[in-house]
């Protein structure tokens, strides 16, 4: 995980393109008629052809165009990081966003020298201890609570987020939440429950 052109990315390679992300490189994309997607895990579909993953089924059943800033393991960190930077340097609005966090305490760290930047390890018995006193303290609802507030005064677009069974939304403020109560992810299903709340908000998308 690193900065590519002000995004924070995986890896250039096989599965990402040069900003370390799992879609098209941005120049390639139709900036005049696209999807935004963000979060971690399940938005970046690893182990699952990116052709069978939501943000594209999205992107295919509307006949629209869409990048893809999901990082693995990111949180709530690389999520609004991500997002912040996408609408404060790209110009032109996407149609819609589709935000999706299912790690939302995950955090990231790096060394005193800003040499690598990671998930941190969940297992770890300071991570944990850190978590219980980040919840204990309230720091994690403060967290979220700015995030929120962060995203409602810079984005006018719509916002869709998927709401994942027994776990904390993101977002809170001027959002459509679209629900996903199975306990095993069917990225068939959520992008036929996000294209019709889409298509409800903005009508027919023409290509």
């Amino acid at each position: 995980m690193q900065f590519y052109g002000n995004f924070l990315g995986h890896d250039p390679g096989i599965e990402f393109n040069s900003t370390g992300h799992r879609c098209k490189e941005i120049a390639e994309v139709n900036l005049q008629n696209y999807i935004l997607f963000a979060g971690d895990n399940i938005g970046v579909g690893l182990g699952t052809p990116i052709e069978e993953t939501y943000p594209y089924l999205v992107s295919k059943k509307l006949k629209i165009d869409y990048y893809n800033l999901c990082i693995f393991n990111g949180g709530l960190d690389a999520l609004r990081y991500n997002l912040i930077t996408w609408f404060t340097t790209i110009k032109q609005r996407p149609r819609a966003v589709v935000v999706s966090c299912e790690f939302l305490n995950s955090l990231i760290v790096s060394d005193q020298n800003y040499s690598y930047y990671e998930h941190c390890n969940l297992e770890d018995d300071s991570v944990k201890e850190l978590l219980d006193a980040g919840n204990m303290t309230g720091f994690f609802n403060a967290r979220h609570m700015f995030a929120d507030r962060q995203i409602n005064n810079l984005i006018t677009t719509p916002i869709y987020q998927i709401v994942f069974k027994d776990k904390q939304p993101a977002f809170t403020h001027n959002i459509v939440n679209v629900t996903h109560s199975d306990d095993m992810f069917d990225h068939e299903k959520i992008s036929d429950n996000l294209v019709s709340q889409i298509r409800k908000r903005m009508g027919t998308v023409r290509p």
